[in-house]
């Protein structure tokens, strides 16, 4: 793939990106995933490391009505709501987070556990924002 050039799905990545927080990361922190044209917003609900966490899809309520600004700026959920994105263990001697593993890409992207560098699917930290393309 030719670096100096952006790939079609890759396109909406690129334009909608207003903020994005790779460093400060913490339990709550929201961020967007880009697919497309369409955007979805997302819940750090585990850091594993800082260049590995745990992503869920964000409840339409949560985005709605629940979302805060922390002191840099970034959306984010309070350890409330945040109760909604965790599970109960099978034992039932604990909680497990819910959501898939994303890891910090050479590239700077936060991509999906297993998939490529350019992939579709990238999440960046701090600013949640959906948005579903209409005319597909």
């Amino acid at each position: 793939m030719n670096t100096n050039t952006i790939p079609v799905s890759m396109i909406g990545e690129v334009m909608g990106v207003k903020k994005s927080n790779n460093t400060n990361l913490y339990v709550g922190l929201a961020g967007t995933m880009f697919v497309g044209s369409d955007r979805y917003a997302v819940v750090i609900t585990e850091v594993i490391s800082p260049k590995s966490v745990r992503v869920a899809d964000m409840h339409d309520i949560d985005y709605s009505n629940n979302l805060n600004k922390d002191d840099n700026g970034n959306d984010f959920l309070t350890n409330d709501t945040m109760r909604n994105y965790v599970k109960i263990n099978p034992n039932r001697t604990g909680f497990v987070s819910t959501g898939d593993i994303y890891k910090l890409r050479k590239n700077g992207r936060w991509i999906r556990e297993g998939r490529g560098l350019w992939e579709t699917g990238a999440v960046h930290f701090g600013h949640a924002d959906e948005y579903i393309d209409p005319s597909f």
